[in-house]
C-alpha cells in the first residue's frame, strides 16, 4: 500500500510538472511571440527572482498533480454512490487547482474568475454524465447477462 500511493505521489507529481509545462507551452505559443514565456509576468512579478518564481511554479505544478493523483483514490470506495465520489473528488481537485491555476496563469479579472469556474465546473458535469452514462450501460449489460441465465459460478 505504502509503494502504490508513494508511485501515486511520485507519479502525480511529475504528471503535474510535464502538464504545468505544456500549459507554458502553450501560454508562449499565444502571447510570446515566437519566444517562450517561462513564467507568466503577474506571477513572476511576486517574487525578487525569476529563478525562485520558476521553482515554485514547477512545485505548485506538481502539488496539482499530486491532488488530482490522490483524489482519484475516492473512485475507489465502492461504497459511495458515483455522485457522492464526484463530489469529493470535484471539492478536493477545486480547493487545489482553482486558486493554485489562478496564481500561476489567470490575469485577476471577474471575467477570467468567472470563465475559469465555468469550465472547471462544466468539465466536471460533462465528465459525470458521460460516466454515468457508461455506468448505467454496463449495468444493463451484466443484468442482461443475469437474465439470460448465462453467469455460471466456477
Amino acid at each position: 500500500m505504502r509503494k502504490d500511493l508513494l508511485i501515486r505521489i511520485v507519479g502525480g507529481f511529475v504528471s503535474g510538472v510535464v502538464i504545468g509545462q505544456i500549459v507554458q507551452i502553450c501560454i508562449s505559443i499565444g502571447l510570446g511571440k515566437g519566444s517562450y514565456i517561462a513564467i507568466v509576468p503577474d506571477f513572476s512579478a511576486l517574487f525578487t527572482s525569476e529563478t525562485v518564481a520558476i521553482c515554485t511554479q514547477i512545485f505548485l505544478t506538481g502539488i496539482i498533480g499530486v491532488t488530482f493523483a490522490l483524489a482519484a483514490l475516492v473512485f475507489e470506495i465502492a461504497r459511495w454512490s458515483m455522485l457522492k465520489q464526484f463530489i469529493v473528488h470535484f471539492c478536493m481537485t477545486a480547493i487545489v487547482w482553482i486558486p493554485i491555476v489562478m496564481i500561476l496563469w489567470m490575469p485577476k479579472t471577474m471575467a477570467n474568475i468567472f470563465s475559469l469556474l465555468v469550465s472547471f465546473i462544466g468539465t466536471y458535469i460533462v465528465t459525470w454524465l458521460l460516466q454515468y452514462r457508461l455506468a448505467k450501460r454496463d449495468i444493463e449489460k451484466i443484468n442482461a447477462i443475469f437474465e439470460r441465465g448465462e453467469f455460471h459460478d466456477h
